[in-house]
């Protein structure tokens, strides 16, 4: 190359590339790219062959550059195109990326302040602060509790799921009354007391089985779930458990 003439190898085109990249604030590659895709149209070739680039590529290319600063994908930019029903459209999206950001902050704040495992799911933490504040229940109980709560949330789908998390407080603490009987049954309680709770399981599988039929586990995720309740509960609590399915069904 001779000095001072500002030509390269490839005829020029990169020293008027280089100096319309560097206008724009943008990389040689990247007007290159613009190029190739047709966001920015291959300029006319003066005499001598070198691209000539003009105030209205300028123009575009720090167009483009704004676009794609505020969000907008390269693939949406197009000259005709309406920009501000794209930019209605992109607000939009950061508004919903907002709003799912938000939610999980909500999520943490609240697992922090309540010194919640983090794989508790969302339907099941009131649920599981009732059953953990019972007294009467040991922490390995209430560990069985949350470990089915995260089974649960794999199975149901999120219709069920938003039903169980609407449960009005009564009818949490009513579900916490009656995992609470069932998690502090023993071998020395006696029939009548083992058919009260079986009553109370009837009761509270009534409410919970049409959302996990309309969930429609498959065999091996239904499976999964009953082999967890055997390998966890006590054989006096798993009888209880197998004693209200069966009255369930009949």
């Amino acid at each position: 190359m001779a000095p001072g003439t500002g030509t390269s190898a490839d005829g020029g085109d990169d020293v008027r590339s280089r100096d319309l990249a560097r206008l724009a604030g943008v990389s040689v590659r990247t007007l290159r790219h613009y190029h190739q895709i047709g966001v920015l149209p291959e300029p006319p070739r003066s005499a001598n062959g070198y691209r000539s680039y003009a105030a209205s590529d300028l123009i575009r290319v720090l167009r483009v550059r704004r676009l794609t600063d505020l969000g907008m994908p390269l693939s949406r930019i197009d000259p005709l195109m309406d920009i501000d029903a794209e930019l209605a459209l992109l607000d939009d999206d950061y508004a919903r990326q907002i709003e799912h950001l938000r939610r999980r902050r909500e999520a943490i704040r609240a697992l922090r302040q309540r010194d919640t495992p983090v794989d508790t799911p969302a339907f099941a933490r009131e649920y599981l602060a009732v059953v953990g504040g019972r007294r009467e229940l040991p922490t390995p109980s209430v560990e069985i509790e949350r470990d089915a709560a995260l089974l649960l949330e794999s199975i149901l789908d999120p219709a069920s799921i938003s039903r169980l998390t609407a449960l009005r407080q009564d009818e949490i603490e009513r579900l916490a009354d009656v995992s609470a009987a069932l998690l502090d049954l023993d071998e020395d309680a006696s029939r009548e007391h083992l058919d009260t709770v079986v009553d109370a399981l009837v009761s509270v599988l009534r409410q919970v089985t049409p959302l996990l039929l309309a969930s429609r586990p498959t065999p091996d995720v239904a499976r999964s779930f009953d082999v967890y309740v055997d390998d966890q509960l006590p054989p006096v609590q798993r009888e209880t458990v197998r004693r209200a399915v069966r009255r369930l069904r009949d």
